[in-house]
């Protein structure tokens, strides 16, 4: 699927610098870091200073200094090298220093020496974000750069939010935000994840002030919770503020949403009459307002296609929906407000959503404010709420997949804003089932016909193979069956249902070693196309709970056929495992003396359980995957 975006506005909060540090301040060598916060870690925050001034409704400042630390080649990402700017954004000061490993200087940064380039994401029509950045390459590690940058922006919807622990094996020394408003501007503030962090807050009339001291690196833990949901944060917005010269307010999601409609949406859906006309005309034969929903969804999707618009106030406002109708084009907003517009054309209610996409977040709904990066289309029908996301031309008639699924959004309406969740995915409903007919053959070979149907999130996660090229087919093909050596791709062919949201995949393969001989003996693996090859580590001392997303089921039978003259005399029991997380089942079935039927069954539960259950969820799956790789004896009749 594209990449999709609302134009957010990113302070990126990187270097600058004249002669900021004092020369006591200056001693950078890394022998002088306290041995615990390198341990385990990619780079070190030496120190972070980030001070927001609140100016006016129309006006904040953001200073920052900071000096980093980079101790292999996997930090360099730690150390922001660039600035970002756009008409609402100027900067005022930009420099930066490296430093080598003693705290020497080698290279020195003025606000002139920065090179400066579009921020253009490859998919944009228009965009005019532009960055500042050093272009440094390490001559060695470790290094240390050093910056501070003063931006003032007269777009006050977005604030800097404080995030001193702002990614794994990163080890923080000092990290303090400041906001100063000597405005009569009420700000709100929300502190989350604070706890087990000794963090030293202050607060005034005018300042509020936080402070945090030496972090130790925190280790990636498969299957955790989200980053953010994790570490601390401290989010800030303005009651009253300006976005790109139109002045809104947030106090509550009902007049937040309301704000959105009529500044950013009210009078952007109006159609050419000819275009009414053809819809009419489209949905004459439709029985339901549900199937009218699908007909025009689909309309959208042959009509138009994706691409990102990053503009000024169209970074947040959408095309008009006649110009969409007249260019055949527009991004996350314009095609939303479109599909939208041709529902109304038909008297039928939709609403223009707001959500987190990609990574599974909610939209905060205890902290009223801009946010959000993408926009889809929800369709209150009867009992029913569908969800349509308007910039894909492949996607089935309401099915947002894991792109958008599971997640609070924000629905902007007429009256005023509404927190809704997304669509859930449960288990039962992401389905990938497979059958195989398999001829093993006395030279070890094997050939092999399957098809595999996969619905729900299976379905979300299998169906692009179709728009592949053929190569690029048969590799995917092996690489997920890597484990059978020598594997061949003969044929594949697809079947997409839209209608039903069931993808087919016929598959023809042959391999000329599959079997293993030994003696007179065959050593036979019946599992060939479901072996679960994932890997879990074990931790000493887990931190975070057990977060498994999303769940499914997987259903395998297998025809096998064996070797001319070779027969199987005894099976294993069938194998049952049965936990929280989930089911398993593994069946051998002797039909006659030439053929087995093998059966599995997978089931995964979603959920969040505590820490200690990660071990017993390890235990689960390793069991799973050496039963699925167990082997049965063939024997010469």
């Amino acid at each position: 699927m594209q990449k999709r975006s609302l134009k957010l506005l990113v302070v990126l909060i990187p270097l600058t610098f004249c002669n900021i540090f004092s020369q006591e301040d200056a001693n950078l060598g890394v022998a002088q870091i306290d041995s615990i916060l390198i341990r385990g870690a990619n780079a070190v925050v030496r120190s972070e200073e980030i001070i927001v001034e609140i100016n006016s409704i129309r006006s904040i400042t953001t200073k920052t200094k900071r000096i980093i630390t980079v101790l292999n080649k996997f930090g360099d990402g730690y150390a922001d090298s660039y600035e970002g700017y756009d008409p609402s954004i100027h900067i005022k000061k930009l420099g930066a220093i490296v430093y080598d490993a003693s705290g020497k200087e080698i290279k020195r940064y003025k606000k002139k020496d920065f090179k400066d380039r579009s921020a253009f994401d490859g998919i944009s029509l228009m965009n005019d974000n532009r960055i500042k950045y050093i272009d440094y390459t390490a001559i060695s590690y470790p290094y240390t750069l050093a910056w501070e940058s003063e931006v003032e922006s007269s777009t006050t919807a977005f604030i800097p939010s404080w995030v001193p622990v702002r990614a794994s094996k990163l080890g923080i020394q000092k990290s303090s935000y400041k906001v100063l408003n000597t405005t009569s501007i009420p700000i709100r503030i929300k502190e989350s994840n604070f706890e087990g962090y000794s963090i030293i807050k202050n607060k005034t009339d005018h300042e509020i002030s936080f402070l945090i001291l030496n972090v130790l690196p925190r280790q990636p833990e498969v299957l955790s919770p989200s980053y953010l949901d994790m570490v601390p944060e401290a989010k800030v917005t303005l009651n009253d503020f300006f976005l790109e010269g139109v002045k809104g307010s947030a106090s509550d999601w009902k007049s937040f949403g309301k704000w959105q409609y009529d500044k950013l949406l009210s009078g952007r859906n109006e159609l050419p009459l000819e275009t009414i006309e053809e819809i009419n005309t489209l949905v004459t034969n439709a029985k339901t307002d549900k199937e009218k929903v699908k007909l025009i969804y689909e309309y959208v999707q042959d009509k138009t296609r994706y691409i990102s618009v990053q503009l000024g106030i169209g970074g947040w406002m959408p095309f008009l929906a006649s110009d969409v109708d007249r260019l055949g084009y527009g991004d996350c907003k314009a095609l939303t407000n479109y599909t939208r517009a041709l529902l109304d054309s038909q008297k039928i209610t939709s609403y223009y959503t707001i959500v987190y996409a990609q990574e599974k977040r909610d939209i905060d709904s205890d902290f009223v404010s801009m946010q959000g990066n993408h926009v889809i289309l929800n369709v209150p029908y009867q009992d029913e709420e569908i969800w349509l996301e308007c910039t894909s031309q492949t996607m089935p008639f309401n099915f947002i997949g894991d792109f958008t699924d599971d997640r609070n959004v924000l629905v902007v309406k007429p009256e005023g804003g509404e927190i809704k969740r997304t669509k859930k995915y449960k288990p039962q409903e992401n389905i990938l089932n497979t059958v195989a007919t398999i001829k093993l053959n006395t030279d070890k070979s094997m050939v092999a016909t399957l098809k595999r149907e996969s619905k729900g999130l299976e379905y979300n996660g299998n169906y692009d193979i179709q728009y592949q090229e053929p190569k690029d087919q048969k590799l995917h093909y092996k690489k997920k069956w890597g484990y059978v050596n020598n594997l061949e791709i003969n044929s594949v062919e697809f079947k997409n249902n839209r209608d039903t949201v069931l993808f087919t995949e016929d598959i023809e393969v042959s391999c000329t070693s599959y079997t293993k001989k030994v003696g007179d003996r065959f050593l036979l693996m019946p599992n060939m196309f479901s072996c679960d090859q994932s890997s879990f580590p074990k931790y000493k001392n887990r931190v975070t709970p057990l977060v498994i997303s999303r769940g499914y089921v997987h259903t395998d039978e297998y025809i096998i056929n064996l070797p001319e003259d070779y027969t199987v005399r005894n099976l294993p029991e069938k194998k049952t495992l049965e936990t929280e997380f989930g089911k398993y089942i593994y069946e051998l079935e002797k039909l006659d003396e030439s053929q087995i039927r093998f059966k599995r069954f997978l089931k995964i539960v979603d959920g969040i359980f505590p820490k200690e259950k990660y071990e017993k969820y390890r235990e689960f799956r390793s069991r799973i995957k050496k039963i699925d790789k167990s082997r049965i004896v063939l024997k010469q009749q």
